[in-house]
């Protein structure tokens, strides 16, 4: 089937029923009286009558068979239409109605982008897809995120069309789920919160300079919940965990979790959620979670959601609270890492057991951290650096104010003259150093969200 092209997403996906057909042509005649250059708009039938026209028989006779499943499932139904029409031709494609377009959504699956649809109907001669003609329909619920499903067919063809929902499902659930084990970034669409397939930048270990104290916590509360699964699980005891990473910008919260996702890629499934979904989508994600575990959750500046009552906070905190506690969802095997710059402003009530359980500070590197950071980023420039002479004028720096030091060095080096035929920057040295060290102070406190 030629591949339908995607149209843009609508400004509200969550539109009304529409006006009759005598209503909707009425008032666009009006809106052309009004401005000439609005166009009188026609009225195509709906997917009903088309197909009613197109089974050979009246309306009413129709048996309309539909089915409303969970969101996830959803995407994964209308992964499996879309393979339908690409492998059975249908007779004819239309839209919500005869004169609109299908529509599409796009789901970036790392190296494929898929498309499924989200607005469309099709219909199909007998043996095309069932024994008997049917017309298949995906739109989207009125006022609800996901899509629904329905099969138009003769009364005496239900049950085919039945088998062919069910079959559906039953491809939703033993086929290959393109997200699940993989590294995604959460994503608002048509049809509400899915996601997108996003690479894992190589961050090891090695190069995240953390106190030791820090990275036994982690190990114990995150790769040690996914070791101990089956053994909690038997004993019913908590599968799920929340870890709060609490400390200044710029001292490596950000990296650990990227190193956590680095570590586990391939194991768990990894969601890293952007600001509108910790805002307002956490209930939504945590309901597709059970389809993804075991999985990691990744939320930057959390305050956003869990910002302390008592200081005026406002969001969507008591969703994310409920969401949780796992009483909108039954997911097992969910680790949530967040981060916050200032543990002060998390409400109360987030930081308990079965929300987050464990909190986690990070704080500005002591010396010691400071000569690691340091030789991290010198290592690959040329010049010899005492390192300890550098340490000692820049207390108080974190290891993103460290890494602008180094780079600001470079930068400086780069901008000397040099002569022509040697145009390779002169090397970094203690000196350069020390005088950019004593020339700036540390970044000050930026608030929580930067």
């Amino acid at each position: 089937m030629e591949p339908q092209p995607l149209d843009p997403p609508r400004s509200n996906p969550r539109r009304p029923p529409p006006f009759p057909d005598r209503v909707a042509e009425s008032l666009s005649y009006l809106a052309n009286l009004i401005d000439e250059s609005i166009r009188v708009r026609g009225t195509g039938i709906g997917v009903r009558d088309w197909a009613a026209a197109f089974l050979g028989v009246e309306a009413t006779e129709l048996a309309v068979t539909a089915v409303d499943p969970h969101p996830f499932v959803a995407q994964l139904m209308a992964l499996a239409v879309a393979d339908d029409l690409e492998r059975h031709a249908p007779q004819a494609v239309i839209g919500e109605d005869q004169e609109e377009p299908p529509s599409w959504v796009k789901l970036e699956l790392g190296e494929v982008t898929s498309r499924i649809p989200c607005e469309l109907a099709a219909c199909f001669g007998a043996g095309d897809l069932v024994l008997p003609p049917v017309v298949v329909q995906v739109t989207q619920p009125y006022r609800a995120a996901g899509l629904s499903f329905r099969v138009y067919s003769r009364r005496e063809h239900a049950p085919a069309a039945e088998a062919y929902l069910e079959s559906l499902r039953e491809r939703s659930r033993t086929g290959t789920n393109p997200f699940k084990g993989r590294a995604l970034a959460t994503v608002f669409t048509q049809i509400g919160l899915t996601f997108k397939v996003v690479p894992i930048a190589a961050t090891p270990r090695a190069d995240v300079v953390l106190p030791a104290t820090i990275w036994a916590e982690v190990d114990r509360n995150v790769h040690g919940l996914f070791r101990a699964l089956d053994q909690l699980a038997a004993a019913g005891l908590a599968c799920n965990r929340g870890v709060l990473l609490a400390g200044p910008p710029g001292t490596g919260k950000t990296a650990l979790c990227r190193t956590l996702a680095h570590e586990l890629a391939g194991e768990v499934t990894i969601v890293f959620c952007d600001a509108a979904t910790v805002a307002g989508g956490v209930r939504s994600l945590y309901e597709q979670l059970r389809f993804l575990a075991p999985a990691l959750v990744v939320m930057e500046d959390v305050d956003l959601v869990v910002g302390d009552r008592n200081q005026g906070a406002t969001g969507s905190l008591l969703e994310f609270l409920v969401a949780l506690d796992g009483a909108m969802s039954d997911h097992t095997g969910v680790v949530t890492v967040a981060t916050t710059n200032d543990v002060r402003a998390i409400d109360p009530a987030a930081k308990r057991s079965a929300r987050f359980d464990v909190v986690i500070d990070v704080p500005q590197p002591d010396p010691a951290g400071r000569a690691a950071i340091l030789e991290r980023y010198l290592r690959d420039l040329s010049g010899v650096v005492r390192v300890e002479q550098v340490v000692a004028v820049t207390a108080g720096f974190s290891g993103a104010d460290l890494r602008e030091l180094v780079s600001d060095a470079v930068l400086h080096l780069a901008a000397d003259p040099v002569p022509v035929l040697d145009p390779v920057p002169g090397p970094v040295t203690t000196e350069l150093l020390v005088r950019l060290a004593r020339g700036r102070r540390p970044a000050p406190p930026t608030g929580l969200y930067l």
